[in-house]
């Protein structure tokens, strides 16, 4: 078989189970597939393989799909399991969570530790210990917000369907037999590094040397996600190579025959994708040198394109799913570009100059899976890539290997010195760096065709820069202007009331930039928790849900930034939105300011220079000129939640009532003083008795209701009477807590509602 033929191979495996998987998609590769075959005037033999293989494929994803169900019954009340754990735990803060099998069945536990004391007791537990344990079987859940990240479909994907929510371990045995042994070295050389690097240096030696990013500090992380270099984090297939490499020369250099090193190679590299966790490009490198490694004991002529080819072929023909896997997309994506490009592009005389277009031809071909999957991608990564790169494959990798060495076998601390000294360093320059203005550009969610648009326009890239002619790259650069004014200047406009859980936050974006209003951030309710209760990365409402929501909208810049008041469920998402997002002004009701929460807020406000005011009815703001109006707070003496900002107004041919936690006295004056008119009433205090009164929906006669609360929470929020007084007047009712984000969409004088989940 000729060289890279493979290729289309691959191809076919892609699209067969892309069209089980992913209709849309599958449709897309597969006319790419017809194309080239037309192209090369394939034999027919070779067609046929290759259709049989779409077809395989197809059927085989088809049913791989279909038989994702859980063969576990649900239960309604608390149960007894025997819990088998093949996987090492997590444990965080008061959590322990982990992977587990009951009657062979892939599922995930989770438990709460009472004390300190029963933390250090379950640092112990490790793969091959079968527990007893009494809990709750929880289904996981969804993304409630556009976008956002799927925890559901992430482990079904992993044939995952349950959660058990652990009351009671009621005792664990070590019944761990050969196969965990290798899963076993992982966890103990985890917890060494846990255990003996300093706390500044455990999270990027466990990610180098074991393939677990657990550990790293969130603001390392994104730090290197900014920079682009994120990718580093994780073993790669040079790391493989560079390994792989050294270890062959040293069994050479032992005497073994050249016969005998690379089948202890193979053997080792079989055991060090256990030992790294299975990353996919870990997977990838180590198959790929395996599969070179037996073609050259056999009469087979396989290249490099080949065997990445086969490997492929082979993961995704064993586990369809794979491709939803955004590590397993980069990996393979950015491999057949720098493999298709060896033997042209890449070619150069200079080292330095080879360097440089290897780092293009890696950002180019990763563009549209960074901007799907993170909705921004670093400006100045070409050139982090180019400095980072290198020092962490030639310098910080063969470090932390020889400090992990010599502080197993040689207890020798010293070796840590220079080791902690330049990885601090390197996070010091790290966080500058991307702090700096301009150093990514946030493109938001490309919608496919946006992404068909990237994918073509990065070929013809690929082939302009093969023939040395680059008016490809200007015509690439001018889609990437077009998207972003696609983003700023939309045709229709849109109302999301974000999912935040138990808290407010409303996105109003108007069609053409006429406007974008943020009323309330979300937050979460903080309680005082002991050292050894505190997440190494804790959850916050405004980085992990508000932020990213604003981001894969493609929105860099608020206008108006409407704090309701100052309770901490509307307002604890703000920092992270005046850290991540240009704000032009914020409003904030008459006293509130004196509220702590509040007071840090317009601190950070004034260091920014962003204005501030304090405004109630009839003030003026800049939201006035496309009809949104202050019609509360009507006095400058700040109550609390009767004291909310409330805005009222038209917008896609509806009357809008946006209340805050306005309750019944609130009401009462608003409705003395007014006389509008209300389609859409966004209901007060996330659906407390102490709101929505029955004398307020008299007056204001709404048709919609849109309450934002979080699921099963604490307060019993929504109230029944208050659902229930809804009910009786025929209103349509949406909740946050049950359908997740609420959208309204309009064009011109026309718009639908939507919810996130239905």
């Amino acid at each position: 078989m000729s060289k890279g033929l493979c290729v289309y191979l691959a191809l076919s495996v892609l699209s067969g189970t892309l069209l089980a998987l992913q209709f849309l998609w599958g449709a897309v590769v597969l006319v790419l597939l017809l194309l080239s075959l037309f192209l090369r005037k394939m034999h027919r033999p070779f067609l046929f393989v290759s259709f049989l293989l779409v077809i395989v494929s197809f059927f085989h994803s088809f049913l791989h799909e279909k038989n994702q169900k859980s063969d576990i019954p649900p239960q309604s009340e608390p149960s007894t399991h025997q819990v088998f754990i093949d996987d090492i735990p997590t444990i965080d803060g008061s959590t322990f969570v982990s992977f587990a099998k009951v009657e062979n069945e892939k599922i995930v536990i989770r438990y709460y530790f009472d004390n300190e004391e029963e933390k250090r007791q379950f640092a112990k537990v490790n793969p091959g210990f079968v527990c007893n344990v009494k809990g709750q079987l929880a289904e996981p859940k969804p993304g409630k917000n556009p976008n956002s990240f799927n925890y559901k479909d992430y482990l079904s994907h992993q044939g995952v369907y349950w959660i058990i929510e652990v009351q009671q371990f009621e005792g664990c045995v070590d019944r761990s037999i050969w196969k965990h042994t290798l899963t076993k070295l992982r966890f103990q050389g985890l917890k060494r590094i846990e255990r003996e690097f300093p706390s500044s240096t455990v999270g990027i030696t466990q990610a180098l040397l074991f393939g677990e990013t657990g550990m790293i500090r969130e603001d390392t992380m994104k730090a290197f996600r900014e920079l682009g270099v994120v990718h580093l984090l994780a073993i790669s297939g040079l790391h493989v190579g560079l390994l792989f490499a050294v270890l062959h020369y040293l069994l050479l250099r032992m005497g073994l025959t050249r016969e005998a090193a690379s089948w202890t190679g193979i053997m080792l590299l079989l055991c060090y994708i256990v030992l790294t966790g299975g990353s996919p490009s870990v997977v990838r490198a180590s198959f790929m040198l395996i599969i070179l490694i037996l073609g050259k004991k056999t009469s087979w002529n396989i290249g490099v394109i080949d065997s990445l080819a086969t490997v492929f072929l082979l993961i995704v023909l064993y586990e369809p799913f794979s491709v939803y896997n955004v590590g397993f997309q980069l990996s393979f994506a950015v491999s057949f570009s720098l493999v298709l490009s060896s033997r042209t592009i890449l070619q150069s005389s200079s080292s330095f100059k080879q360097m440089v277009t290897v780092t293009m031809v890696a950002q180019l071909s990763s563009i549209p899976f960074v901007i799907y999957h993170f909705y921004e991608f670093s400006l100045i990564g070409f050139l982090t890539n180019l400095l980072y790169v290198p020092l962490f494959s030639i310098i910080i990798l063969p470090m932390a290997i020889l400090t992990y060495l010599f502080i197993s076998v040689l207890s020798a601390g010293w070796a840590m010195i220079p080791y902690q000294i330049l990885l601090e360093g390197i996070q010091a320059l790290s966080s500058v760096v991307a702090s700096l203005p301009f150093s990514t550009l946030v493109m938001g969610r490309p919608n496919v065709v946006l992404l068909v648009g990237y994918l073509i326009l990065i070929y013809f890239a690929f082939v302009g820069m093969e023939r040395r002619k680059y008016l490809s790259i200007g015509l690439l650069f001018l889609f990437f202007i077009f998207h972003l004014l696609l983003n700023r200047y939309h045709p229709y406009g849109e109302i999301v009331f974000i999912d935040v859980g138990q808290g407010d936050a409303t996105l109003i974006d108007l069609p053409y930039n006429r406007g974008t209003y943020l009323i309330d951030a979300g937050g979460e309710m903080t309680f005082p928790k002991e050292n050894w209760q505190e997440k190494k990365n804790r959850f916050s409402v405004g980085e992990d849900i508000v932020v990213p929501f604003l981001k894969s909208k493609g929105i860099t810049s608020i206008d108006a930034l409407i704090l309701t008041h100052g309770d901490l469920d509307h307002i604890g998402g703000a920092e992270a939105v005046l850290n991540e997002m240009k704000v032009g002004e914020i409003l904030i009701s008459p006293g509130s300011g004196e509220k702590g929460e509040v007071d840090r807020i317009l601190k950070m406000a004034q260091e920014k220079g962003i204005s501030v005011k304090e405004v109630m009815y009839p003030d003026s703001w800049r939201g006035d000129r496309n009809g949104l109006h202050i019609v509360s707070p009507l006095d400058e003496e700040y109550e609390g939640n009767n004291d909310s900002i409330v805005l009222y107004g038209e917008i896609g041919s509806k009357k809008w009532l946006f209340t805050g936690d306005l309750e019944k006295e609130g009401e009462r004056a608003f409705v003395t003083a007014f006389d509008l008119p209300v389609d859409v009433l966004k209901i007060g205090h996330h659906g407390s008795n102490t709101s929505t009164s029955e004398a307020f929906l008299d007056e204001t006669n709404p048709n919609v209701a849109v309450i934002s609360a979080g699921e099963t929470n604490r307060f019993g929020h929504p109230h029944p009477e208050v659902v229930e007084r809804l009910k009786e007047r025929g209103l349509t009712i949406y909740s946050t807590a049950v359908n997740g984000a609420i959208t309204y969409r309009f064009w011109d004088k026309k718009g639908t509602f939507s919810a996130h989940l239905p």
